[in-house]
């Protein structure tokens, strides 16, 4: 559970920091397209979170729960880049695709630090 509110606040502080360095280089690509994009990530992690909690807490698991779910989370990014297409044009499109990556980069490189901090433990002491 640590782990989960590790993430939140990694990603928020992420979106923050895509907010003004958008603001400050004046790039609406950027403070609109990529940080709706985080916002929409966290967004869609908490979604995960919920259906995780609800899934796990119902006595009878099954896949067409664990399906409406997945499928729920894609419409919506589905509706959001289509939106984005069609009201900013392909420049902001890619913004949006890049800050919907939020969430899965800093559990990529938060990943990564464990596993070589283990490393580094195990080799250099």
């Amino acid at each position: 559970m640590e782990q989960i509110k590790g993430i939140f606040k990694k990603a928020t502080l992420v979106a923050v920091i895509i907010l003004i360095y958008g603001v400050v280089i004046k790039n609406e690509y950027v403070y609109v397209g990529m940080f709706s994009g985080a916002i929409m990530s966290i967004f869609m992690f908490y979604m995960i979170c919920i259906d995780i909690k609800s899934i796990a807490a119902s006595e009878s698991v099954s896949r067409k729960r664990g399906f409406l779910g997945y499928a729920k989370r894609y419409l919506v990014y589905g509706i959001y880049l289509g939106a984005m297409a069609k009201f900013f044009g392909l420049p902001m499109l890619l913004g949006s695709a890049i800050g919907l990556l939020n969430v899965k980069i800093i559990i990529l490189l938060t990943t990564l630090s464990e596993n070589i901090k283990r490393l580094r433990d195990k080799f250099l002491r």
